[in-house]
């Protein structure tokens, strides 16, 4: 029997979703950057065959929404389950995944995460610098476990033991050898990124966002 042909439906959500992604910019806050700026831009400056790996956290649920993928991507999680911090260490071993497989040589790979998840391996950046590891690190830095706070509060409970104290990471990246850029403005993100995508070596952007606008 012939299929019911859903493009047009879903063209038209497409659309929908498009112009509702616009109007959430309106919601800032003066509390940081809006996740969707950043995904929106990343997603249009990666090459077609980007590896991205993706943590656990509000950065994982903000790239799903709003960055949308092209060409030959792939993208790697780990299925959430508790596995805060796999951002990072994942890109690296997409990595090496580039220079063993004849079918992922030439490939970008791109990590994500938040500053949760990067604080629990930061060590890491160190191994990137040593062995030349071509990696652009998007990080997200809201000051806070965002997620357990979202959590905390819609189960209507006081946010309990989820704030960071944290380094820039910016600096930490360049004081271990690789590149770092911290960005506290939208109009700052895209040549930023574009600056870190072009380093061939390990490279970190810490974007300041605001843990509620996810």
């Amino acid at each position: 029997p012939s299929a019911v042909d859903q493009r047009p439906e879903l063209a038209e959500r497409w659309a929908i979703w498009r112009d509702e992604k616009q109007r959430r910019l309106a919601e800032d806050h003066g509390n940081g950057i809006h996740s969707f700026a950043i995904f929106d831009i990343l997603g249009k400056l990666v090459p077609d065959n980007t590896i991205f790996a993706v943590d656990v956290g509000n950065n994982t649920y903000s790239f799903g929404r709003y960055l949308e993928t092209k060409g030959s991507q792939r993208v790697l999680m780990s299925g959430y389950l508790g596995s805060i911090g796999y951002g990072f260490p994942a890109g690296l071993g997409a990595w090496a995944a580039t220079q063993d497989v004849e079918a992922l040589r030439g490939c970008k790979v791109v990590s994500i995460s938040g500053d949760g998840g990067f604080g629990q391996y930061p060590m890491d950046f160190t191994t990137a610098v040593k062995y030349g590891m071509d990696v652009t690190h998007i990080l997200l830095h809201n000051g806070e476990l965002g997620k357990i706070s979202k959590e905390q509060r819609s189960g209507e409970w006081p946010v309990w033991e989820t704030d960071l104290i944290n380094p820039s990471f910016a600096a930490f990246a360049k004081l271990c050898g690789g590149y770092g850029k911290k960005v506290t403005k939208s109009e700052d993100i895209a040549d930023a990124i574009q600056a870190a995508l072009d380093v061939k070596g390990p490279a970190l952007v810490e974007i300041m966002t605001d843990a509620e606008l996810v």
